[in-house]
């Protein structure tokens, strides 16, 4: 290929990364250069996003203060990495004849195409089934905009391909800087899960009822995201303890294992202690086979599992499985919500069947066993056409206001589903919240400020008000709210606080404008309180019903929204990169049994939980499954 033609790409990315930068609801200048900054980075160092993909991606989502669900910053940094890369290609000089370049592997290569051509008709699907573009930097999960935000990890994995086997990628280097990655990410997640444990429950409180999230927003309808990335990333922490070669860095890798045990502990999902305990049964099973030359393996390579230890390394590692099964038992023995979770086990599985089975009916037509309803579509097929699915609650955005709806029918439903705010810390005293309201029907209003990681509760400063409609279209209100003082958490791990609205009965629903906090001192703002910006700033969150957002497995998930074909192809290529890294040229390597661990953990959690609508852990699952193919005739190596 003619190295001009890589600057269209180039071109692209950089274009679609500088629009999304100027459209950033916080800092748009600031982006902007960040985003400049960063493609020359990634093109000066074309192999340095293979490092800080992955370890920047458990972070790198500000949705709760933004108020994007189709966008995201992470965006920004792949399209960077992109710009940069293909920038790079563009610029590198015409290869020697004398030495050609490997060719492309026929299969691997056709099954991605597949793939992609599979994606890009599903997401035309879903498009059309919202009743085409229209866009909205704001979109929801009901909107056309949707079927892209579920598109996007595929499109992005697909346009790394050519970066991932060009000649400034050498492949050992590659696996060593995903690897380095992958164990930067999940320090990051555990630290995360330690904040908001130590800021809530308490870090050894075990019988409240909290399961935790990290800085995985996706969260707030509910979802697996943290499930399924413990399970991608739980084997490269043994990667990292193989890698140590000195007691200090070991030490640094062993205290990972701990906090990442913890982190899956405090899932409370059973989900992810069948798969992260599944993938590490095989990933020692695949480095005892290489260990004991049942594959080719040049013994004494860099970072080869076989390596010879040193004395203290067999007493250490000893120590640190008696740490782990010590904190295994802590927190399933002292307390008694996973106890809670074991009993209900069954209840819980024929719950799950009746989903799957629902959600299955959406596959009403021959077509739509073949294509699927189209990406992103579940949702609003679900809430629509499944007896009592309905949303929990919705939020429209009008001129100049916003329309919040509760759940047309269920009661139970009423009050689980707010538009929220995240706030700067309040001072200590009374606060007000001022607002205009207008509604048709008479309507029960929620208004909340409390102390909110993402879906539970601390300390609440509450108002319930019932509207009805009155003389005048608007109603001006302005009400007391009343319960303890938000104490902002321990100094360790301060809390964040959130505002919330909510419509509190079923069938219920107001337009609301104006909103504004008021506390001892004055005004607090509330970033567009007038609407006027739409759902800038404001963010949707469901608490204790998410069963119409997620299909809650993930082959299921596929076959539902990209049809039998969609699911063959991408079964295909999962096979297919397994396959090279288990039984194929690659299973030498040393990073083999950790790809293959990996990818074996996503599916795992996929057996009970949704990935492909968590567009940052998606992308993940996908890179991995590319590092797993064979992808150039003459790279032994995953790539």
């Amino acid at each position: 290929m003619n190295s001009r033609a890589w600057w269209l790409p180039a071109l692209g990315s950089g274009l679609a990364g500088l629009a999304l930068a100027w459209h950033h609801p916080l800092w748009p200048l600031v982006m902007c250069l960040a985003f400049g900054a960063w493609c020359a980075a990634a093109a000066w160092k074309p192999n340095a996003w293979l490092l800080l993909v992955p370890a920047c991606l458990p972070w790198l989502n500000f949705s709760p203060w933004t108020g994007w669900l189709v966008f995201e910053e992470f965006d920004l940094l792949l399209l960077g990495a992109l710009a940069g890369g293909y920038a790079r290609l563009a610029c590198s000089p015409s290869q020697d004849p004398d030495t050609p370049r490997s060719p492309w592997l026929w299969f691997p290569v056709a099954l991605l195409l597949l793939l992609g051509v599979s994606g890009l008709w599903s997401m035309s699907r879903g498009v059309m089934d919202a009743g085409g573009w229209a866009f909205d930097w704001f979109a929801g999960y009901t909107d056309a905009l949707n079927s892209l935000r579920v598109f996007k990890s595929l499109g992005f994995a697909l346009l790394f391909v050519p970066l991932l086997s060009s000649n400034d990628t050498r492949p050992a280097h590659a696996g060593q800087l995903l690897a380095w990655g992958m164990v930067l990410g999940l320090l990051q997640v555990t630290l995360a899960v330690l904040w908001e444990r130590a800021a809530f429950p308490g870090v050894f409180d075990f019988s409240t009822h909290f399961r935790t999230v990290a800085l995985f927003w996706e969260m707030h309808v509910g979802g697996a995201a943290i499930d399924a990335y413990l399970a991608l990333s739980a084997p490269f922490v043994l990667w990292a303890l193989i890698q140590s070669r000195r007691p200090l860095a070991w030490t640094a890798a062993a205290a990972l294992a701990l906090l990442a045990g913890y982190a899956c502990l405090t899932t409370f999902s059973r989900g992810v202690y069948g798969a992260v305990l599944g993938s590490l049964v095989l990933l020692v099973v695949l480095i005892w086979v290489q260990k004991r030359g049942i594959s080719v393996l040049a013994s004494g390579s860099p970072g080869a599992p076989g390596h010879r230890f040193a004395g203290w390394r067999p007493k250490a590692s000893v120590m640190l499985a008696l740490a782990l099964l010590i904190e295994v038992a802590g927190v399933l023995g002292a307390g008694s919500f996973m106890i809670k979770r074991l009993n209900t086990a069954d209840r819980d599985l024929d719950s799950r069947l009746t989903h799957w089975q629902h959600g299955l009916s959406l596959l009403q037509h021959p077509t739509d066993w073949l294509l699927g309803i189209g990406l992103g579509r579940f949702p609003a097929h679900y809430a629509r056409e499944v007896p009592r699915g309905e949303f929990s609650g919705s939020a429209k955005p009008g001129d100049g206001f916003v329309t919040l709806l509760g759940p047309h029918s269920r009661k139970s439903l009423a009050g689980g589903y707010a538009l929220t705010q995240r706030v700067a810390a309040v001072p200590a005293g009374q606060q007000w919240v001022s607002l205009q309201v207008r509604t048709q029907v008479r309507t029960d209003v929620s208004i909340d400020l409390c102390e909110r990681h993402l879906l539970y509760d601390g300390n609440c400063q509450s108002v319930f008000v019932r509207v009805t409609p009155g003389e005048q279209a608007w109603q001006t209100l302005v009400l007391p709210l009343r319960g303890p003082a938000l104490n902002g958490g321990p100094w360790f791990a301060p809390r964040l606080q959130m505002f919330s609205l909510a419509i509190a009965n079923a069938g219920g629903s107001a337009d609301f404008d104006n909103v504004t906090l008021l506390g001892p001192s004055g005004f607090l703002p509330l970033e567009n309180g007038d609407f006027s910006h739409g759902l800038a700033h404001w963010f949707p969150a469901a608490q204790s019903y998410f069963v119409t957002w997620h299909m809650d497995n993930l082959f299921l998930e596929v076959l539902v929204e990209r049809g039998g074909l969609g699911l063959l192809v991408w079964l295909a290529l999962v096979h297919c990169a397994l396959w090279h890294v288990v039984f194929g040229r690659a299973r030498s390597t040393a990073l083999s049994p950790f790809l293959a661990a990996s990818l074996c953990g996503g599916l795992l959690v996929g057996l009970v939980s949704s990935v492909m609508d968590v567009p940052r852990v998606a992308f993940l699952m996908y890179l991995l499954t590319l590092m797993c193919l064979p992808i150039r005739k003459r790279s032994v190596l995953p790539l």
